[in-house]
């Protein structure tokens, strides 16, 4: 079992990933752990992979200067849960007539799944930023389901007739929840069966979320119109670039031309929060970052980059999203 990576853009780049029968881990705890890393005229990837037999959960950390290309080809079923966290995303192009393809953008994530991969994989130019890909083989996915994958709907009958599928025909907005999830697994300090057993629930936990979240979406919600995902991306494009000073609102409203209730309303919808939860987490994130690097001596001083103007309620925002103290990731002499 194998995947065949080549690129025109990238010679260098070209390889072929190979997959044990049923994604095997091979180790005699049960699970096996590899890093690899690629530097290469404006590209530099990280990835850290974990197996467990029937999961592949690969978590990377990119960066490239320009939008490059696979062609990429597999002689296996195929799939994927895939989480595009703060990089740019991804475009699938199946060679297929009748296979969908596959936008996967900042923020979002998807369940995909293809009875063959053949055709290009383009990754869009990102200054940085992570991304999560797992793997799973059908059998895994079977024996969650209770070999009764009708309980995914269309989407289980299509794996079932080895047809292309992609759970909710969109990708959805990644919730804090996945988010804390997706660290649990990477930040495991279990070793041997131990990890191994918590590696497995947490992705099984993580595909639960997804299954609930898009099924949930799909019964209750109307798809938003393209015209206003667009305007609802650029309403969190300026959330980000203003994370210190956040717009108004109103602001927000007349920028992208839509009015306040859509605005409230369709930003929930698309990224499973308020305008104000997501002002919030993402500043818990970047102060994480800020505390992690080293680079800053007092918590004041991390607290007001992210605009905080009282230290203690950034401590205790930041102590509400991440469960310690921010003191904690201050480094000390």
């Amino acid at each position: 079992m194998k995947i065949v990576f080549s690129s025109d853009d990238i010679r260098e780049h070209n390889f072929v990933k190979e997959y044990s029968e049923g994604f095997k881990a091979g180790s005699s705890t049960g699970i096996r752990e590899v890093t690899t890393e690629f530097r290469y005229a404006g590209i530099h990837s990280q990835a850290q992979r974990f197996s467990i037999d029937g999961v592949i959960a690969g978590f990377f950390q990119s960066r490239h200067d320009f939008s490059f290309t696979h062609y990429i080809e597999s002689d296996f079923p195929y799939l994927q849960m895939h989480f595009e966290l703060t990089t740019q995303g991804c475009l699938y192009k199946p060679k297929g007539d009748f296979e969908p393809h596959t936008l996967i953008t900042k923020g979002q994530h998807a369940l995909l799944f293809y009875p063959a991969l053949k055709g290009p994989l383009t990754y869009l130019k990102t200054p940085g930023g992570s991304s999560v890909e797992i793997e799973l083989s059908l059998d895994f996915l079977r024996k969650i389901f209770n070999n009764d994958l009708e309980q995914l709907g269309t989407f289980g009958r299509r794996l079932e007739q080895a047809q292309p599928a992609l759970l909710g025909q969109q990708s959805y907005p990644i919730t804090p929840r996945m988010i804390q999830v997706l660290s649990e697994i990477r930040n495991c300090e279990y070793v041997g069966s131990l990890k191994r057993m918590f590696v497995e629930a947490k992705i099984v936990e993580l595909l639960t979320l997804q299954i609930d979240q898009i099924l949930s979406a799909r019964d209750t919600q109307p798809i938003l119109k393209k015209k206003t995902q667009d305007k609802l991306q650029e309403v969190r494009t300026l959330l980000l670039t203003h994370l210190d000073t956040p717009c108004s609102i109103e602001t927000l409203s007349k920028t992208v031309g839509i009015n306040r209730t859509n605005l409230q309303e369709g930003f929930k919808q698309l990224f499973g929060t308020t305008i104000f939860g997501y002002i919030t987490d993402q500043r818990m994130e970047r102060a994480q970052e800020f505390l992690a690097s080293g680079r800053y001596e007092t918590i004041a001083e991390v607290a007001a980059l992210v605009g905080y103007k009282n230290p203690q309620h950034f401590t205790a925002a930041f102590k509400r999203k991440f469960g310690y103290l921010p003191k904690q990731l201050l480094k000390s002499d």
